[in-house]
This record gives C-alpha cells, structure tokens and sequence, in this order.
C-alpha cells in the first residue's frame, strides 16, 4: 500500500478529532492537562504527522487517550487499522525518556538486579539467622524477657536467674552503665562470699535506692517488699536511700547495722561503712 494512502487517511481522521474536539469546547492545553500526553504530540494527532513519536505502542496509547477526552471512541478502530500498518522494522524506535512528564523508563538489566539485591539481602539475614540459633543452641545462651521499669525507665531481666542487667536510663534520658547485678529469690539464703561483696534486701515496704560504683549510677529503682540485689566491691559503693530503715544491708556476708537511714552512705570494700549525708 502506497505511504500516502496511510498519511491521508492518518490527516483525515485527525481531522474530524480535532472537529470533535472543538465541538467540545476543550483546547489542546486543557487535554494536556486531563491526560499529561505533550501538546506535540496531541498536534501531530490532529494533523496526522507522526514523525518524532516514540514506539507505536506508546504512539496507539496517546491516540487512545485522547480520543477518550474528546469523546470520539468511534474512531478508535480505523485510527489503530491505520497506525498498525506502519509497522515496519525499519521504522521502530526506543521512546524517548519522559514522553509523559510524570514517566520515567528502567534501563535494561533493572530488574535482574534488583532480583539479585534482593536474593542477596534475604540470604544474608537467613544465614544470620542461622548461625545466631547455632551459636545460641551451642553455647546454651538464655535470651531472657525484658521490660522497663515505671520509675526510671531501667531495663531489668524477669528472668530469676539471669544475673545481668542491660543499660538504664538515667534521670536526663541518657544511658548509663550498669555493672553486674545478681537477683536473689526471696526464699534463697545469700552466698557466702569471700570478695568484697554488698547485698540490700527491701524489708517490708517500698524503698528506692540509688547506688553509684566508680563514679558510675549502676541501679537507681524502686524496690518491691521483699526483693533484693548484690554487687560485688571494686571499690567503694554510695547508696541513696529515700526511706529510712526500710532496707537489710549485708557488706562482705555481715549484716550491719544503723547502715540504712534516709540519706547516703559509703560501702567499702573492706567491710566498713559511713554516713555521707
């Protein structure tokens, strides 16, 4: 079929949907504005010059579109009849980057690696995983519970017989440091120990307590009727109390006593103890 046959017929379709589309009231901007399709593109259209369109499928796409705005839908199949015989090999072309304005196109191989980016993060955590359950199950590692406290948001195992305690917040939100500390059930005798050692026993009401070793706030809590913690002595330990005689204080396996008053007190780790404040 000769090439001027198919650029006539292309010219009079245009022709009667630029008709339709001025019978509608609506200018090229406005369906540019409704379908984001150039005002160039919507022209050629119109005037049956497809010359600088991208690939055919996208060139039918626009076609298709704007004759939706317009309301011409009747036209649709002798447009694609006519559009499809240009077909030729030599005539095909990549689209251009941003035919619409919001559209973008992938570049080959995109989705090959984003495929592999994502085979690669899921086999990573998988054999984390993996050697995370081995090496808990080869070590016998107890993962125990935690849950902050109401007072000073410090971070406490419910687990009776962990003997660690993860950092705390202090006062100003920030974390502290926090040495071991050992959690003795109520119906457990204290060890005797022969290192120096300090071990506090809430008596029979709430008492909160702040105790700093080395310069470092390692517990700062309320205590519950009946619990108790321990440290061992590095060097000298100050408690705060908040009450008075409301605590059993235990220093190197010897209960003292008159070692609980309400205000602060030095623990040292030779047994002997005093009044700060």
């Amino acid at each position: 079929m000769p090439a001027s046959d198919r650029e006539e017929a292309l010219r009079e379709l245009g022709r009667m949907a630029m008709e339709r589309r001025e019978n509608v009231g609506l200018s090229l901007e406005d369906i540019f504005e409704r379908t984001r399709v150039r005002v160039e593109f919507l022209r050629g259209i119109e005037h049956g010059i497809y010359k600088g369109f991208p690939d055919l499928v996208y060139t039918k796409g626009f076609v298709r579109t704007y004759l939706s705005v317009i309301g011409a839908e009747e036209l649709k199949d002798e447009f694609m009849s006519w559009l499809n015989k240009e077909n030729a090999p030599s005539e095909r072309r990549l689209p251009p980057p941003n035919v619409l304005d919001k559209t973008t196109y992938p570049t080959k191989g995109f989705k090959l690696a984003s495929h592999f980016g994502l085979f690669l993060v899921l086999f990573l955590v998988l054999a984390g995983s993996g050697f995370y359950v081995w090496y808990s199950l080869s070590n016998n590692v107890i993962i125990p519970r935690f849950e902050p406290t109401q007072q000073t948001g410090a971070i406490i195992s419910d687990d009776e017989d962990s003997a660690d305690v993860l950092p705390a917040l202090s006062q100003d939100n920030s974390f502290i440091s926090v040495l071991p500390v050992s959690v003795v059930s109520e119906d457990q005798p204290i060890p005797e120990r022969t290192e120096p050692h300090l071990h506090i026993k809430a008596n029979n009401t709430d008492v909160w307590i702040e105790v700093t070793i080395n310069g470092r706030v390692v517990y700062s809590n309320t205590m519950k009727p009946g619990s108790e913690v321990s440290w061992d002595l590095p060097a000298i330990a100050r408690v705060r109390y908040g009450r008075s005689n409301v605590a059993t204080v235990t220093l190197n396996g010897k209960v003292l006593t008159n070692a609980s008053e309400r205000g602060t007190y030095d623990y040292n780790p030779d047994g002997t103890f005093n009044r700060v404040r």
